[in-house]
């Protein structure tokens, strides 16, 4: 059986259509030339693959199936896949207008509420986020997969740092310019709406079907809270909190019985824990992640330097 330790997770890169080479510039990461890559995913767990446990042996799909209780925490113990999906996501150009269903409406896998922080923005960033004020969602359904939709839609210039929400059912697009993290329910339904003249097909029917009509009711971006140990929460969601730390003094993190996923977003660090061996603590540089199982009470961060991390739980609603 694998032993349940903190680890470095293994990323998939994957090339899109609208991505670039940012990934590399922002956060380093070594990616192939000439590639243009839209993603890497830094956790997951899909049936045609799944993170390493970098020096463990397994994957991340193997030990959720063999003892989820260790790994994820007792109220996960009935998960037959890892609940969370973790990427950076470089929008050289725009992705395509498109929504996630919710649980309720998705067909086939789970569905998705998602949430970016922002880490970078050029000069025409752009993120579209919901329905324009006063546009009635009738209207809006109606001109599904036509030019007129741009004008329909809200958007804005992202700030650095920020933190937006994207609950299932929203309308929504990054890009162009935009580099960020992004956190998710571990699902890949996604119903395209508008594809800004690419000829990928869209999904008109389902996307009317499962949009939500009230996201005027959204904040345009989340307001950062203290959370009274020296970092901010970005993000506190019925299904993932995330939480940020730039860290310049040892620091304790508990996982209070659950799994924890810690992102390098700047600098690098150590993390280390009590074990029953003699483990020597992680190096963690930027762009890279590490899984906490639900068996590690607490883990011991160092900064070498500067070490900004992103500190993401999951939440009430991914529990089977």
């Amino acid at each position: 059986m694998t032993r349940a330790v903190p680890c470095l997770l293994g990323r998939r890169i994957v090339p899109t259509v609208w991505g670039g080479d940012n990934l590399s510039r922002v956060l380093g990461l070594e990616l192939p030339r000439g590639e243009r890559v839209g993603e890497t995913w830094e956790a997951f767990d899909r049936p045609d693959g799944s993170s390493e446990l970098v020096g463990l042996g397994a994957t991340l799909h193997e030990v959720v199936r063999s003892d989820a209780a260790t790994w994820l925490g007792r109220r996960f113990a009935d998960c037959d896949r890892f609940p969370l999906l973790l990427k950076f996501i470089d929008a050289q150009d725009a992705l395509s207008v498109q929504l996630h269903p919710s649980d309720a409406d998705a067909v086939g896998d789970s569905g998705k509420h998602e949430a970016w922080v922002v880490l970078a923005a050029g000069e025409n960033a752009r993120i579209i986020r919901g329905l324009a004020p006063g546009v009635d969602p009738v209207d809006f359904a109606a001109a599904i997969g036509t030019p007129e939709l741009d004008d329909m839609l809200h958007s804005f210039r992202p700030e650095v740092g920020s933190a937006i929400m994207v609950p299932a059912g929203t309308v929504h697009a990054i890009g162009p310019d935009v580099v960020l993290f992004e956190v998710q329910q571990n699902s890949d339904l996604t119903y395209r709406i508008f594809d800004w003249g690419r000829d990928r097909e869209l999904h008109v029917e389902q996307a009317k079907q499962a949009m939500r009509h009230d996201d005027s009711e959204l904040p345009q971006t989340e307001t950062p809270v203290d959370t009274g140990d020296g970092g901010q929460w970005l993000i506190r969601h019925d299904a993932f909190s995330v939480r940020r730390y730039d860290l310049g003094a040892p620091k304790t993190m508990s996982t209070d019985g659950e799994f924890r996923l810690l992102t390098v977003i700047g600098g690098q660090g150590t993390l280390g824990w009590r074990s029953g061996g003699d483990d020597p603590p992680l190096i963690v540089r930027t762009g890279q992640t590490v899984l906490v199982p639900a068996a590690t009470e607490q883990v011991f961060l160092s900064p070498v330097g500067r070490f900004d991390y992103l500190w993401t739980a999951p939440g009430d609603a991914l529990v089977p």
